[in-house]
């Protein structure tokens, strides 16, 4: 389709507000310049969404164009769903990027960008009055031009109400690259309004956690991906690194939270010996919890996983309705292994009992809802699939017979669950 063609028909739409361009190919697609263009100068238009295309990959804005007018746009969202590699052979999306933020940022108000392209520089220099939700998901990537702290980056979006930073650490960059608010900078909190925040790879040095605003809703303190897919899907995360903090390091994180209305908390961490302190201190810090998140790594594959000490932990949690929880099993015992299967085949089914494995997690769902106190609490355990994972919903279950143990089972109504996303 021709630009021209293009901005012929879109002006032929005068009531037209939003655009989205989607595609589901196996090839890589891309936009160009003069495409873009048509699109973002149709007078009306208010939001624009592109997935899974490249964004004027072969040609930035001539300089001639400096003075090009775009519509007031307040919702710009360029969207993948997975981790892109291949947009960073095309490095010019940046500068593409960057010349149309540039003419946007007075009307923004939503914004989703792929952390490989991101034109991290235009944050630094740019006011955005009206910015209500940031979004980057990806590899962390930042480019050339800022070498300062997060919170420098993003220091002018005083409307910002959400925060999202899903953001991976390819071998080799610098965790320390995705700290908020090193310890010795000065500064003060730009966004006095925020309600959702996200961070990867959480710093228990970042001074943004003793910092955080009253208005705080939603914190998640996760890795990016998941860590349990770096675990289970190496090959295809071998070139991130997964730094997951230790059971000690994110109760430091929490005891440092004056947060008390936050409602949604999701974190990820390997237990060590301050496991049990962590759990303690969630309550006593976050007594208003309506939704948990706990993605728990054992500190090795032999240890047990103590679920009764777990749900006493989280006990005085009144207000939680929701708890999702993976906790990570133990290695299986060769009892468990298949019995009469070789070579690959014998991976593949040792794999699916140790992370598929739904007697065992019938067995943790029955043991957490029989000493979680908390009426009708939703109770969602994490299940590995051939393909990702999902999250299912467990029922408390009463049986006719002599054990009286407590069970539980799959819920039939809530099946085939909820797929666990990489960006969550």
């Amino acid at each position: 389709m021709s630009a021209t063609f293009l901005r012929d028909t879109l002006q032929a739409m005068p009531l037209l507000h939003s655009v989205s361009l989607e595609i589901r190919a196996l090839e890589i697609h891309g936009i160009g310049w003069d495409s873009i263009l048509a699109i973002l100068s149709t007078p009306r238009l208010r939001n624009f969404m592109i997935g899974s295309f490249l964004f004027s990959p072969r040609e930035a804005p001539p300089e001639t164009w400096a003075e090009t007018v775009l519509a007031p746009v307040t919702t710009f969202h360029y969207r993948q769903y997975t981790f892109c590699s291949w947009l960073l052979p095309y490095p010019v999306q940046r500068d593409s990027l960057a010349f149309v933020l540039t003419r946007l940022h007075r009307t923004l108000e939503s914004l989703h960008l792929p952390g490989e392209v991101t034109p991290m520089a235009v944050f630094a220099h740019t006011q955005w009055p009206q910015l209500r939700e940031l979004y980057l998901s990806g590899e962390f990537h930042p480019g050339a031009g800022h070498a300062g702290p997060l919170i420098s980056l993003f220091s002018g979006m005083p409307k910002l109400r959400v925060l999202n930073l899903a953001l991976a650490l390819p071998r080799g960059a610098n965790r320390k690259q995705l700290v908020f608010w090193p310890g010795g900078y000065e500064s003060r909190l730009p966004w006095p309004d925020l309600e959702a925040l996200t961070v990867s790879f959480p710093d228990p040095e970042d001074q943004i956690f003793a910092h955080l605003p009253p208005s705080l809703r939603h914190l998640s303190l996760r890795c990016t991906p998941y860590h349990c897919y770096k675990l289970w899907e190496r090959g295809e995360h071998f070139f991130r690194q997964s730094p997951i903090l230790h059971a000690s390091e994110m109760l430091e994180v929490v005891r440092r939270l004056s947060t008390p209305l936050l409602e949604h908390l999701q974190l990820e961490y390997r237990a060590d010996d301050a496991d049990d302190d962590l759990l303690r201190s969630i309550p006593e810090q976050l007594p208003n919890l309506q939704t948990l998140e706990v993605h728990r790594f054992l500190a090795s594959r032999d240890d047990p996983v103590p679920v009764t000490s777990i749900a006493k932990g989280l006990a005085t949690l009144r207000s939680l309705h929701t708890l999702r929880a993976h906790l990570e099993l133990p290695k299986p015992t060769a009892a468990q292994l298949p019995l009469v299967t070789h070579g690959y085949r014998t991976a593949i089914r040792g794999r699916y009992i140790t992370g598929n494995n739904v007697p065992a997690l019938c067995e943790m769902a029955a043991a957490l809802g029989s000493v979680l106190p908390q009426p009708g609490l939703a109770l969602w355990l994490l299940r590995r699939e051939d393909l990702g994972a999902t999250w299912g919903l467990f029922r408390q279950v009463v049986k006719d017979g002599i054990d009286k143990s407590p069970q539980a089972e799959l819920d039939p109504d809530c099946e085939p669950g909820i797929t666990l996303r990489l960006f969550g």
